[in-house]
């Protein structure tokens, strides 16, 4: 799989949004194991981003589109 950085830090070890070459999202963040709401299935993981990093990966995402 090759992965391009969409939107995030400029380091290895912080939160950044990828696209795949499968054209799906591979998000890099902090894990988080247990909160209410939160239902992981088999395999799942779940990490936390700041949302202006998910807003930028959709920014950056809807502009190569055009």
């Amino acid at each position: 799989m090759k992965l391009s950085k969409v939107a995030g830090c400029e380091f290895d070890n912080c939160p950044v949004v990828y696209l795949s070459d499968a054209g799906m999202a591979v998000v890099q963040g902090f894990p988080v194991r247990a909160a209410d709401g939160l239902e992981l299935g088999v395999g799942e993981i779940a990490v936390e981003v700041p949302p202006e990093i998910v807003l930028a990966s959709v920014e950056a995402l809807q502009g190569a589109k055009k």
